[in-house]
């Protein structure tokens, strides 16, 4: 027997009440590799908060009632497939492995390869930013795990199978490449690194005025201090939303750049 979608899901406009936006779900469905029994649901995913505060009587929820839902399923898939990958591994690392892998920036990473942000729904005064937004397209890949979930549930599909499908053609190279200690924290391995290789430790640098408590979108970069009156060095930048994960994301910049001139000495 099919299983009932949440209320707020289950009144959504159908079939060619979808108009033009039907071709285009269509095509990030095959990009996703999974066919939507009701398409009205991707739909909601893509649907931003502005967008619907814009349109209240379009009869389009915002993508938020899937995002808290598609975070938990997201958080399960991940966790199997670094506990089948990592089987004797501990429970601490495991857990720093998978809020790297599922951190906003990995998030909005796997969201531009599929080009969600071309194909979400924004209002008018959030289209210069949005589409491009760390915290939005994060939230957007989000509810469409949510989606994928309760759509293949609602039309007596294995959901899980259907996630993990989705899983692995966005995220599960990230999973098959990470080793064990990619879960420690960037900002201390960065830290360890500088040190070690410069005798200085990194300083974070906020750009910009704070953002809105509404709306926060904070970018940070990283430098290391001048020595014996050389100019400061800019290793990364990051964004996030919150101070912390900004710098974080600033971090792992750094830490890419510093690797990779390791490699070439």
């Amino acid at each position: 027997m099919a299983q009932a979608l949440p209320e707020v899901l289950v009144e959504l406009p159908e079939g060619a009440e979808l108009g033009e936006s039907g071709e285009r779900l269509e095509a990030l469905s095959r990009r996703l590799g999974y066919s939507f029994e009701r398409p009205a649901l991707l739909r909601v995913a893509l649907t931003v908060g502005s967008w619907a505060n814009e349109n209240r009587d379009a009869g389009w929820p915002s993508n938020a009632c899937l995002e808290f839902f598609g975070d938990a399923v997201l958080d399960l898939v991940v966790s199997y497939a670094l506990w089948r990958r990592f089987p004797t591994l501990a429970e601490g690392a495991l857990t720093r492995l998978r809020a790297s892998v599922v951190r906003t920036e990995s998030l909005a990473e796997a969201a531009r390869a599929l080009d969600l942000g071309g194909d979400l729904w924004v209002g008018k005064g959030d289209e210069a930013e949005a589409r491009e937004r760390v915290g939005t397209l994060a939230d957007a890949f989000e509810a469409v795990v949510g989606a994928v979930y309760l759509d293949a549930r609602a039309a007596d599909r294995d959901p899980i199978s259907a996630i993990e499908a989705v899983f692995a053609l966005t995220l599960g190279d990230k999973v098959m490449s990470m080793a064990p200690e990619d879960g420690q924290d960037p900002k201390s391995r960065l830290q360890q690194l500088a040190q070690a290789r410069f005798r200085r430790t990194p300083v974070y640098e906020a750009l910009g005025e704070p953002p809105p408590p509404q709306d926060p979108h904070w970018r940070v970069r990283v430098l290391l201090p001048a020595e014996d009156g050389s100019d400061e060095r800019e290793l990364g930048r990051g964004e996030g939303r919150s101070l912390r994960a900004a710098e974080r994301a600033a971090a792992r910049k750094a830490l890419g750049l510093l690797e990779s001139e390791t490699t070439e000495d």
